[in-house]
């Protein structure tokens, strides 16, 4: 089984550092590891010693690196879309359109980048696949895709089941359309496309929730900005059903200065990394963590039948940046700029909320 692991903290030479490190820390003990790494990153292709491609290429024993390019996963991402259309699309329906000539929409190299992941996680090529990305909301958010999309699917599904697309081309394009439609429209093909997508959203929203396939470590330093920006991350990151495993941070040798890292991040555990010294990586791989071991650390969600409550495990946000709301049969929480939807159990679906607070780190709801 394979495993990602990712950062999450402002993304410069550090955070790429601490990837690095992460890399190589894996490769020492024989693990094959894939880096993943962003284009541009100047930093990584200095700090590796080496150029980078858009293609895995091996570096050093059991440890390669690949650079995203979104030019590159288009073209071929692209290629697979029209196979793919070619199934359910009739014959007479030509696509004369090129990847080359393909523009990127604004957000569109995040679903890319997403994409790409998981193509190297499902090909078990790799033990672990180290993933230095932005590290901020939108990352977040690019992990968040499984669950984004098993939202949508759920809700979307039924009224797209419930259209009769004869009656809708026969209103549009009268008779005529509709024959066409019909007899073009391989529903058999289409429920199978719906099956196999279902399929990979299951999928996807179980390696996210699993700590030992995915997790994430806050990369900081010990200044109060930075602080507050990666326990603000860390609280982003359960709105995704992400796991936190642990603090790497750096500047912070002193006893009280740890001392106040642990407090701000508990119960996380706390690893001082040293900056790195004329490409002398082993103090960074002694002060590393033991990744093999995975910490338990508050579940994201956690819902407790007998005494009719739901927790949301919250830290780094207030009491006035959380916000629930219940429409229909889930629960909304909105927190970190993002939205979580609650599928309940049967037990207290359809049953009114009764009460909700907050208790830092946590948002209680009784039903």
């Amino acid at each position: 089984m394979s495993r990602i692991i990712t950062f999450l903290g402002k993304a410069d030479t550090r955070h790429t550092t601490v990837a690095i490190a992460t890399a190589k820390w894996f490769a020492q003990y024989s693990q094959r590891v894939l880096l993943v790494t962003h284009n541009p990153n100047p930093s990584a292709e200095l700090l590796l010693e080496t150029s980078l491609k858009a293609t895995p290429q091996e570096i050093a024993p059991n440890l390669s690196v690949v650079q995203l390019q979104a030019t590159v996963l288009l073209e071929q991402v692209w290629e697979e879309v029209k196979k793919w259309l070619a199934l359910y699309l009739p014959p007479s329906v030509k696509m004369e359109i090129y990847s080359g000539e393909v523009i990127i929409l604004p957000g569109f190299d995040s679903l890319l980048s997403f994409n790409a992941l998981r193509k190297y996680y499902q090909s078990e090529d790799y033990d672990v696949i180290i993933y230095d990305g932005r590290g901020d909301l939108e990352s977040l958010r690019m992990l968040g895709i499984p669950n984004i999309a098993d939202w949508y699917f759920r809700r979307f599904r039924e009224a797209l089941e419930s259209l009769d697309l004869s009656k809708i081309a026969d209103s549009i394009g009268g008779p005529l359309a509709s024959a066409l439609l019909s007899a073009n429209m391989d529903t058999r093909k289409v429920q199978d496309a719906i099956v196999q997508i279902q399929d990979w959203i299951a999928k996807s929203v179980a390696v996210v929730g699993d700590a030992k396939r995915l997790s994430a470590y806050l990369v900081t330093t010990d200044e109060p900005a930075a602080i507050a920006e990666a326990r603000w991350l860390w609280g982003s990151a359960q709105q995704v059903d992400l796991r936190v495993s642990g603090v790497l941070a750096y500047q912070s040798y002193e006893a009280a200065n740890k001392t106040e890292l642990e407090q701000a991040f508990a119960p996380l555990k706390v690893n001082l990394i040293p900056a790195l010294q004329k490409h002398n990586w082993e103090p960074l791989l002694e002060a590393l963590p033991d990744f093999k071991t995975i910490p338990h650390v508050p579940q994201p969600l956690t819902v407790d039948l007998v005494q009719r409550q739901v927790q949301v495990f919250l830290p780094g946000f207030s009491k006035s940046q959380v916000k629930l709301t219940q429409l229909g049969t889930e629960l909304t929480v909105e927190a970190g700029d993002q939205r979580r939807n609650i599928v309940l159990p049967d037990e207290l679906r359809n049953q009114p909320v009764t009460g909700g607070k907050f208790e830092e780190p946590y948002l209680v709801i009784s039903f």
